[in-house]
């Protein structure tokens, strides 16, 4: 009889520890969430202040100039503004949908609570179920807003607590890996973390396309094979982009036994899931999170991860690496400005007949939009922002600034067009520029919007030999990319040129990227 009575009071005792164990985490998880949203708003009212915006209580903003136009404001600048605006809302909702979502779970967990929901897991020791009943009062991170835009995101992100934030890195990088608006950092270490999941997805895809192949034989089923296997390679070449190696070719690894990322470099997407044909991927050279100066290449027909995202990566990395040396030979002002520089290859581009269209175009572009955005809200502030696009690449950054991408500049490269003939529809708060070979037959198409050369207002840079004298004295020499003579398919070979080192059209990208363009070369 005392047993029985003894053993019905730890009972209770370990089911009230386990409650309160509940309440007292939920207490202190709650306190931390609302700290951090209160914080969130915080910044997002300064953000908006700093417009000339305000947030009303009733999650609305105030606008100073909602019933004129401020004084001398471009075109471009009032569609800037409008983008602002956007974005503001965009970060206000998703603060209200966090508070709901604290406010709801904080709801639930009393409700189990109060109803003696809280288990002690049959624990006979008073600290034990306490520490039980503290798991199940725990808020886990929520989960990002569905479908958000990219400050939405950002808002998402900026409104979890360190603890929460530190959950989604380690159990839930899927979560933010390809998520645009969430800072580079970030993004880049979800994205190598879930690197062997990604080869277990790949491996299989191959094993079921072999078996496939094996059985039937047909041209069908060896294309899919193929395309499997240049998945295969694909997530090779970014390994090799994104971790050391060892003079034996091996990859090195660190002192908890991972392989060692390559310093000042960022994996921001990697998708090669069976819904995708080609494997696409983005690689920064630099740190978006804090550049003064962010340049976003984008390549254009034939371009894949497997055959040509090293290339890509090494001309950014050229590119960056010239802009900032055009900034220290610039200005004492200019001295020591950063530049980061993105290989792009985060759409499917056209291989074959799909060039004579424009449709992957417009779909790469949407995605390329919401990226270019999203470097913009993953910062406090925002950097001197340059898209460049090459051959149909052009055409699919053309269209991304259509959607409003809060760029800047953009230079468009051996464009066969940009979706437009006008040069205030691509939204940019800068200026746009061209550089078009001698001999590059795709510069002379027009075939989508007209020549972006005779566009007015688009500036025509030149591409052949030049010879530069920088602010500071430095002289420097430039090449021609210009091919004039000799059999056709010879002189299309300029259309690949434009990256080339130490030439007049490397060098005028540069200038552009590090928002220097008077040093630029006219033609």
């Amino acid at each position: 009889m005392a047993r029985r009575a003894f053993d019905a009071v730890v009972d209770h005792l370990t089911d009230s520890a386990a409650q309160v164990g509940a309440i007292k985490r939920l207490t202190d998880d709650t306190e931390d969430s609302v700290v951090a949203l209160k914080r969130a708003l915080a910044d997002v009212s300064s953000l908006a202040f700093a417009n000339d915006f305000a947030v009303c209580n009733d999650n609305t903003l105030w606008d100073r100039w909602a019933f004129e136009r401020p004084p001398n404001q471009t075109d471009a600048e009032a569609a800037d503004r409008q983008r602002m605006k956007v974005e503001l809302l965009d970060r206000v909702g998703e603060i209200v949908r966090r508070g709901t979502e604290i406010e709801e779970n904080a709801a639930a967990i009393m409700t189990e609570a109060a109803r003696n929901l809280i288990s002690d897991n049959d624990s006979t020791d008073v600290r034990e179920a306490a520490g039980i009943g503290s798991d199940q009062g725990a808020t886990k991170a929520p989960q990002p807003p569905a479908e958000g835009h990219p400050a939405a995101n950002n808002q998402w992100w900026n409104s979890l607590t360190d603890d929460q934030r530190d959950y989604v890195r380690e159990e839930r990088p899927h979560w933010i890996g390809d998520l645009d608006g969430i800072p580079a950092a970030d993004r880049s270490s979800a994205n190598l973390a879930q690197l062997d999941l990604d080869r277990s997805s790949v491996d299989g895809q191959v094993n079921e396309a072999q078996a496939r192949f094996d059985q039937t034989g047909s041209a069908m089923d060896g294309q899919r094979l193929e395309l499997a296997l240049d998945k295969r390679t694909s997530l090779d070449a970014v390994e090799r982009l994104m971790f050391e190696k060892g003079t034996d070719g091996s990859f090195v690894l660190g002192a908890d036994g991972q392989r060692v990322p390559v310093p000042d470099r960022h994996l921001l997407s990697f998708d090669a899931s069976p819904e995708r044909t080609l494997a696409t991927a983005v690689v920064v050279v630099g740190d978006v999170d804090t550049a003064d100066h962010v340049s976003v290449h984008t390549p254009g027909f034939t371009s894949t991860v497997h055959k040509g995202l090293g290339s890509l990566v090494n001309d950014a990395a050229n590119i960056r690496d010239l802009s900032q040396w055009q900034l220290d030979h610039y200005s004492p002002d200019a001295a020591g400005q950063t530049v980061a520089s993105v290989a792009y290859m985060g759409y499917e581009a056209p291989q074959k007949v799909g060039v004579l269209s424009d449709d992957m175009a417009q779909t790469g572009g949407s995605r390329l939009a919401s990226f270019l955005d999203g470097i913009d809200a993953s910062r406090s502030d925002d950097p001197h922002l340059t898209a460049v696009g090459h051959s149909y690449g052009s055409l699919t950054t053309g269209f991304a600034l259509q959607d409003g991408a809060g760029v800047d500049d953009a230079v468009f490269m051996g464009s066969p067009g940009v979706g437009t003939d006008n040069l205030g529809a691509l939204n940019i708060t800068g200026d746009a520029y061209t550089l078009a070979s001698g001999g590059d037959g795709v510069a002379a198409l027009a075939a989508f919007g007209g020549d972006p050369r005779e566009i007015a207002g688009v500036h025509d840079l030149s591409t052949r030999a030049a010879d530069v004298v920088m602010p500071d004295g430095t002289d420097v020499a430039l090449m021609s990319t210009d091919r004039f003579t000799g059999p056709i398919i010879e002189r299309m070979g300029s259309h690949s040129d434009y990256y080339k080192v130490d030439t007049t059209s490397q060098f005028n990208q540069a200038a552009v990227i590090a928002g220097i363009p008077d040093v630029a070369v006219a033609r």
